[in-house]
């Protein structure tokens, strides 16, 4: 066991990303299926892989992240978001510069990226970054402070589908005895990390520091996004070893984690949007949940149709209307159906089937 040298509320004033709406005092979402703990290992948000390989350029992925969300950060002041703006650094890119001089932008990820069903993941995902930029489809007749949220974690699903993809590259390569299957778990972990801030060396623009969120959210401290970390490394530490038995493992335990992060950030909402007292809040945090379901909706669906249709519906409802508990259940009922549970590799020790009474 690792000793316990962060207290939580020092974990709480160091790991709130920026982009999603954390607020002041924390209050575990789960009920049963939840574990509660008074605080965080060592290490807490400390980069604990180290590439191989140069990833800058997959790291600054999370740099235009920070660029855009700068730049819709006028929404949360009440002022108009300069979205043409945010289009352009979408569409043309800025910190994401290769060898050559040439500048690769995120749009070009989901667009010229993966192929098969991960590619259909991208495009997905692209299209709740488009919906947000655009106003248009679930982004149109909502506040600029909504949009934003369909651009930011639509982002975010695209760093889970690369990431996602770069394993299973890593998965073909290690079976054919290829000698990129490190630098393949190198690019996962990059576009996973993103830019770190610089004073702390904590996650703060991709879905690792979204995992330390989850963390914060479930009372998982320590539990998710490190792990994830460490389990990435096992599986490079694997492959190097050509342990065929341990590199399997470690890929499984890694993909199950980042499946965690998802499977997480689609429960948050019910339970948030509950509380919620204004329709401006409420449609904040539909938004919210909806971008994050669409990450996983691919998953989810050809499990479990109807409740499928029934998450999308509880984060489509108009922000005017109160957010019942028996939208938030069906949204647990169908998240913890046993071949969602069991495609996403969802430890029992993260299942949360149900809310806070």
């Amino acid at each position: 066991m690792l000793a316990v040298t962060v207290t939580f509320a020092a974990a709480l004033i160091a790991c709130s990303g920026e982009g999603e709406d954390r607020p002041g005092s924390v209050e575990v979402i789960g009920g049963e299926g939840s574990v509660s703990v008074s605080g965080a290992v060592e290490g807490y948000g400390e980069q604990l892989y180290f590439p191989a390989s140069d990833q800058s350029l997959n790291l600054a992925i999370g740099a235009d992240l920070q660029d855009m969300r700068s730049l819709m950060s006028a929404a949360a002041r009440g002022d108009a978001v300069d979205w043409a703006a945010v289009t352009a650094l979408y569409e043309g890119g800025k910190n994401q510069k290769r060898a050559d001089g040439s500048v690769r932008s995120t749009a070009s990820l989901a667009k010229d990226g993966p192929a098969g069903f991960a590619g259909a993941q991208a495009g997905l995902a692209d299209g709740v970054i488009r919906a947000g930029l655009a106003g248009s489809g679930r982004g149109a007749g909502v506040s600029d402070n909504a949009r934003r949220q369909l651009v930011d974690k639509g982002i975010q699903d695209l760093m889970y589908t690369l990431a996602l993809e770069r394993l299973s590259a890593a998965e073909k390569a290690f079976a054919s005895g290829s000698t990129v299957t490190v630098t393949n778990i190198d690019e996962a972990w990059a576009t996973l990390s993103g830019a770190r801030d610089a004073t702390t060396g904590s996650p703060n623009s991709g879905l690792l520091a979204t995992g330390i969120s989850r963390e914060e959210d479930f009372g998982f401290q320590g539990r998710l996004s490190r792990p994830l970390e460490s389990a990435l490394l096992a599986t490079a530490a694997a492959a190097e070893r050509k342990d065929s038995a341990a590199f399997q493992r470690e890929l499984a335990n890694s993909r199950g984690y980042l499946n965690t992060i998802m499977y997480l950030s689609v429960l948050r909402y019910g339970p948030t949007l509950e509380s919620d007292q204004r329709a401006s809040d409420r449609e904040f945090h539909l938004a919210e949940g909806w971008a994050y379901w669409k990450g996983l909706e691919p998953v989810v669906r050809p499990a479990t149709g109807g409740g499928a249709n029934a998450i999308e519906e509880a984060y489509t409802r108009p922000p005017e209307e109160e957010f019942p508990r028996s939208e938030t259940d069906q949204i647990f009922s169908a998240m913890n159906h046993p071949t969602v549970l069991s495609t996403l590799n969802i430890s029992a020790e993260f299942r949360v089937t149900a809310p806070k009474p």
